[in-house]
């Protein structure tokens, strides 16, 4: 278990795409969420980046958003999490996994070190304190679930019922029709609004958890 200060000072990171395939593969991401919290642990910068190219029209209308090629950027990040000697914190095995597969051996060597899963840390502690009380354990609850449990009187982050796959696919095809963000109809920009808005929801309650683990097994 990390200590307070190491969830204060890592890196969230949450990956959005089409999902696994039929064939079983899965193709890389189109979108991912980074987190950075602040130093006194209240608050935190949320940006994301687009991996596509043809996908600039969209990252034009979200303040937050940049296109950048996905192994440039992660040779970027891993500079970053040397330079700080911090962690890269994700909420299951499937953002390692998405790295391995995508990045070259000296980008994911140098990323490898820092990779962090949250996921066994949290259900330990949900078992534990039995949070799921008569509805089984905590295994094979998402994200939404977890964070319901652990944080019963905030706001729940945004729903997105669209799903992140479908709205990938939909804002595939509004690049492909236009090429600018002010050509999009309302309809494709909440696409790219919602996406971006449910990543961020995902990445913010990543670090809530870990804020809360860090806290709980390392108390000051």
């Amino acid at each position: 278990m990390l200590s307070p200060n190491e969830m204060r000072n890592a890196i969230y990171l949450d990956f959005e795409g089409e999902g696994k395939k039929r064939d079983g593969s899965i193709p890389r991401p189109h979108l991912a969420g980074i987190f950075r919290p602040n130093q006194a642990g209240n608050g935190g910068k949320y940006a994301c980046v687009f991996f596509n190219e043809k996908w600039k029209p969209a990252s034009n209308g979200i303040s937050s958003a940049k296109c950048t090629d996905f192994i440039a950027f992660f040779n970027e990040l891993a500079s970053e999490l040397e330079e700080r000697n911090a962690y890269l914190i994700y909420w299951t095995i499937h953002e390692a996994s998405i790295l391995e597969q995508y990045l070259d051996g000296e980008t994911y060597a140098r990323l490898k070190p820092s990779l962090y899963n949250l996921h066994p840390d949290a259900r330990r502690y949900a078992n534990n304190r039995r949070l799921f009380g008569e509805q089984g354990g905590a295994r094979g609850r998402p994200l939404e679930e977890f964070f319901a449990a652990m944080f019963s009187k905030r706001n729940p982050y945004p729903p997105f019922p669209l799903g992140a796959a479908e709205a990938c696919r939909r804002i595939d095809k509004a690049c492909n029709t236009n090429n600018k963000w002010k050509q999009f109809s309302e309809k494709q920009k909440s696409y790219v609004r919602g996406l971006v808005a449910y990543n961020q929801g995902d990445c913010r309650s990543t670090w809530l958890i870990a804020k809360r683990l860090g806290n709980f097994y390392n108390p000051a």
